[in-house]
């Protein structure tokens, strides 16, 4: 098994152990209903389990020319914090940044937070990934600032329509 394929073993076997991984019938925020639940939460904000992850998506990006990883807001905060202090330690640091919804209304009325500017490389990562709906947010945030994605990442695939899509727009997707 590759380093990554363990890091996915031990990933899953954590997320059942904290009930992150439930089974039953749930009606998921695309309105479609699954006989599983993933509450990426309880994972990231679990120190072995965020480690584990940080651990597992820093190979994925450090393939590409990413010099920026960000991800939607809630999910990919931990997560983020994680990939760009371990990027440090390894001497390849990242920058991160958060992608709002929608732009705030007040202040400097952003939806990217972060040191990112037009014209990098980024990654942008999420928990979950079902139709695409959070994960294209983030994208469209970050292409409308100037960036250039070049990797997508998921601890989650729930084969969806979401990776279809992202793989059929040309970007390089890759799920734990």
């Amino acid at each position: 098994m590759t380093e990554i394929a363990d890091k996915s073993a031990s990933i899953l076997k954590l997320a059942k152990e904290l009930n992150s991984l439930q089974f039953g019938e749930f009606t998921l925020s695309s309105g479609q209903k699954s006989n599983y639940y993933f509450d990426d939460r309880l994972l990231s904000l679990h120190p072995l389990g965020l480690s584990e992850i940080a651990a597992a998506f820093l190979p994925l990006i450090q393939e590409t020319s990413a010099v920026a990883v960000g991800g939607p807001t809630v999910a990919a905060d931990p997560i983020v914090g994680a990939i760009t202090m371990l990027s440090q330690q390894a001497g390849h640091p990242l920058m991160g940044f958060l992608v709002r919804s929608e732009a705030k209304a007040h202040g400097m009325g952003k939806q990217v937070e972060g040191p990112v500017a037009e014209g990098t490389d980024v990654a942008i990562i999420d928990g979950s990934l079902s139709t695409g709906g959070s994960m294209f947010v983030a994208i469209d945030a970050a292409e409308a600032m100037g960036c250039r994605v070049v990797k997508v990442i998921s601890i989650l695939d729930r084969h969806q329509g979401g990776s279809d899509k992202l793989r059929e727009r040309g970007y390089n997707f890759s799920t734990l």
